[in-house]
């Protein structure tokens, strides 16, 4: 049976035990009852702050700027890197604004009086729920359904929950058994500023502003409506009971038996990087709400669900993976991820449907917090409890944001990524004014962290480590998404139109960043790799440096992707080409260094440290698709080595799919040992797991980690970055089955994974073994089909599968050279 379902026997008693539900506009944790079932609501667009955020002070003229980098540039050259960062300090704004949690909904379910054996419920074992017996607890991964069952008075109640996406609304049914049915009780409430409250509807002021927990986490509120949005959530039902006279704290009705509760919420937000809206109030937010309601009480449940059903499982029905094991049983999934991990030989070996569960849950989380017309995944998806939250639950640019959509292309989900490439055309405009006041560069440039107003300065107020905070390369980073999405079949438009503006605007930011070195090459100064640090020649700590082996790929990466394009285009004229064709012989390859390792600075200092989460030197390998050659392959494995396998979350996701990319299946399965540990253990330090509701841990829970999984995993699998020189055919895409395949995992199969160029693949594999693949294509092409040292071509026609034919093959174990 396949693994859609996480299960618990106990309604959750913390958030990180709660289910997600999502529409990529609508969140909501679902805690489950008997008595009391709490949903903490989430909004996409609910953000503190607005587009004023970033024009708060401090500003730098152009001259002040100027000076400050071309002072910190001198002292990286004389190497004092100390003072090259404090210098760097002072040309640090402020912080992005964060992601706020919205509100809670409570949903009261207790028996009427009568339901009881003894004909009233005093004396009940739960909060006034009666006896409570069978209590079950699921979320439905194909579905995207959450349901709460159990027995109350001896009678059966059940409580399921969909997000339903057109129109954006949560949606609750309650249906019982009990003769005299339940006494229902629904109340909002908020951690934020209320202004007025009814029975069905708060109406909410947002912060203008709010600071990080390492700056102090202040939360402000203003009086200048173009600071702040406003918002309202909103509840109406329908029931067959009594209902009770309406009061300020929540809505009431008794005897019911079924009923439906429709919640939604809604914002003064207009646009990425836009001011709220004109006339937006948080009484017109409540009145936007208030429609949306009708239309779903109007639409009727039955309906909605079906329309859920058909566009969830549009999207989670793309790709699915495999595992050929038992199903499992049990009835609490937290419980089953403790037993694994009390396996001797690890959790996948005990267990290996929890690599195919977390594979969908994966996708699941993806598709809940990213979809068209909402906004991206952040830090936490669409869910967050806190305020403020970790990280402010933001865009972080140097990793994690990207991070969040490596699986998007390789598993069927090209259209999660739409909120993404919207964000990036906010930062376009947004990173333009930020490339002029800092660097007097062309096109763009965007910094560690960005929010949904497009933030894209230099974080710090002038007192944290240029080690993280000073470091303008993200645009370069983030636009490799639109060029992935070109390389998976991306065509018409999308190429000109959204593509190019944004990667000419990088390579242009680029291109003036470059700084000459007194060798006559280009690279960057000053520098640095993020978060990491290396140690100076007096033994001191440092970041900032000249050259870090990530600004110059990532250069590199964008000055090509350029060239390329323009050449598709027709485009090879534009100026902008010119010099990134000039410039590209200028820039150093950065090769093996100390110990046969990836350099991370083109000097090669020591590293300050050597395990260090961070391994953005080692970009090329993954998620860059650069052909490494022996060499280059083995300096990758020696810095994984170095770096060690225990790590965050998130980082143990990157390592999985470096591992992947130097074919090396049994160092992934040491990984994923590591990634499916249970979190009830306090290992201490920055140690990744899975929590009871298995989100990922960083810790704290961060999502890039599970969905960082699901590129991992896709990787393991089949790649695809790969050109095959054929003596027929010329340069072919090559496509490569099961290269890292986890020992773990030694039968199973896969269907819908992508192939760039738009290639749909389905595979089997026994005992190790490949046993079968298939291929599907909307063009006409040649592909060239690798499995271990061997290579068939395979000639593709529009919209039919092709099945590869094993027999001329002597079947090697997967993944051997």
């Amino acid at each position: 049976m396949p693994e859609d379902i996480l299960r618990y026997d106990a309604s959750a008693s913390d958030w990180l035990e709660a289910l997600p539900l999502g529409n990529g506009r609508l969140g909501a944790m679902v805690f489950g009852g008997p008595a009391e079932h709490r949903f903490q609501l989430n909004d996409g667009t609910a953000w503190s702050g607005s587009p004023h955020s970033q024009e708060r002070p401090p500003h730098f003229s152009r001259e002040q700027a100027s000076a400050i980098i071309a002072d910190a540039r001198r002292l990286v050259a004389a190497g004092e890197h100390h003072a090259a960062e404090d210098v760097l300090k002072a040309l640090q704004h402020r912080h992005s604004q964060a992601f706020l949690p919205f509100a809670d909904l409570y949903l009261g379910t207790v028996p009427s009086a009568g339901s009881s054996p003894s004909g009233n419920s005093s004396g009940s074992t739960a909060g006034g729920a009666g006896e409570i017996s069978g209590y079950s607890r699921a979320l439905d991964l194909s579905r995207a359904v959450a349901t709460t069952a159990f027995q109350a008075a001896g009678s059966g109640v059940r409580v399921e929950a969909f997000a339903s996406y057109d129109p954006s609304v949560l949606v609750i049914s309650v249906d019982t058994e009990l003769p005299a049915g339940l006494d229902l009780a629904v109340r909002l409430d908020s951690p934020l500023r209320v202004l007025r409250r009814t029975g069905s509807c708060l109406e909410l002021k947002l912060p203008s502003d709010v600071a990080p927990v390492h700056d102090g986490g202040a939360v402000e509120y203003s009086d200048d409506d173009s600071l702040s949005l406003h918002g309202a959530v909103s509840v109406t039902w329908e029931h067959d009971g009594q209902e009770a006279e309406a009061s300020d704290v929540g809505m009431a009705a008794s005897g019911v038996r079924h009923a439906v509760v429709f919640v939604t919420t809604e914002t003064t937000f207009s646009r990425g990087g836009g001011e709220p809206q004109a006339d937006g109030t948080a009484a017109t937010a409540a009145a936007t709400a208030a429609g949306r309601l009708a239309l779903a009480q109007e639409t009727g449940r039955a309906a909605l669900l079906a329309r859920h059903l058909r566009s969830h499982g549009e999207l989670y029905g793309k790709a699915r993976l495999r595992l050929d094991v038992p199903a499992w049983t049990g009835t609490n999934t937290a419980e089953r991820l403790l037993r694994a991990n009390a396996h001797p030989g690890g959790p996948l070996a005990a267990d290996p449907g929890l690599a195919e569960l977390l594979f969908n849950y994966g996708r699941y989380l993806l598709i809940s917090s990213s979809r068209a017309g909402g906004t991206p995944a952040t830090l936490q998806g669409i869910w967050n409890n806190d305020l403020p939250a970790p990280w402010s639950s933001n865009f972080t640019t140097n990793i994690n944001l990207q991070m969040n959509y490596w699986g998007a292309e390789p598993t069927g989900l090209a259209e999660c990524a739409e909120p993404l490439f919207a964000l990036i055309e906010t930062l376009q405009v947004t990173g333009a004014r930020t490339a002029q006041e800092y660097y007097g560069a062309r096109g763009w440039a965007v910094h560690h962290n960005s929010d949904i107003w497009g933030y894209s300065k230099p974080v710090g107020h002038g007192s944290h480590s240029p080690a993280w905070s000073f470091w303008p390369m993200a645009g370069l980073w983030l636009v490799r998404h639109l060029w992935e999405h070109l390389q998976f079949g991306g065509a018409g438009e999308f190429a000109r139109d959204r593509a190019w503006p944004a990667i000419r605007g990088a390579a242009a930011f680029a291109l003036d960043l470059l700084t000459v070195l007194p060798d006559g090459s280009v690279g960057t100064s000053p520098s640095t790799s993020p978060e990491n640090s290396f140690a100076t020649d007096t033994g001191e700590r440092a970041a900032a440096g000249e050259s870090s082996s990530l600004d110059l790929v990532l250069v590199r990466d964008v000055l090509t992707m350029l060239c390329t394009l323009a050449e598709d285009l027709g485009l090879e004229g534009d100026p902008v080409v010119a010099e990134a064709r000039e410039a590209l012989p200028r820039i150093p390859c950065p090769g093996p260094g100390r110990d046969g390792r990836v350099r991370e600075w083109l000097a090669d200092p020591p590293e300050w440290e050597p395990e260090h989460r961070h391994v953005s030197h080692l970009y090329p390998a993954y998620p860059g698709d650069a052909l490494l050659g022996p060499e280059l392959e083995a300096a990758v494995a020696a810095s994984l080595d170095s770096r060690g396998d225990e790590s965050t979350g998130w980082s143990l996701a990157w390592k999985i799919l470096l591992r992947a990319r130097l074919r090396q299946p049994a160092n992934v399965n040491t990984l994923l040992r590591l990634f499916f540990r249970d979190m009830a253990t306090d290992r201490g330090g920055q140690s990744g797991g899975l929590y009871p509701n298995l989100f990922g841990a960083h810790p704290p829970f961060q999502i890039d980690g599970n969905l960082g999984y699901v590129a991992g995993i896709a990787e393991c699998l089949l790649q695809s970055h790969r050109i095959h020189h054929s003596a027929t055919h010329g340069a072919v895409r090559e496509i490569e089955l099961l290269p890292a395949l986890p020992p773990d995992l030694p039968d199973g199969g896969a269907s819908g994974l992508r192939a760039r160029s738009g290639i749909r693949v389905s595979l089997e594999w026994r005992a190790g073994r490949l046993a079968g693949a298939s291929f599907s294509a909307g063009t006409d092409q040649v592909i060239a089909v690798r499995y271990g040292n061997r290579v068939q071509e395979l000639h593709l026609r529009p919209h039919s599968d092709t099945v590869l034919n094993l027999s001329p093959w002597r079947l090697e174990t997967a993944g051997s050279a």
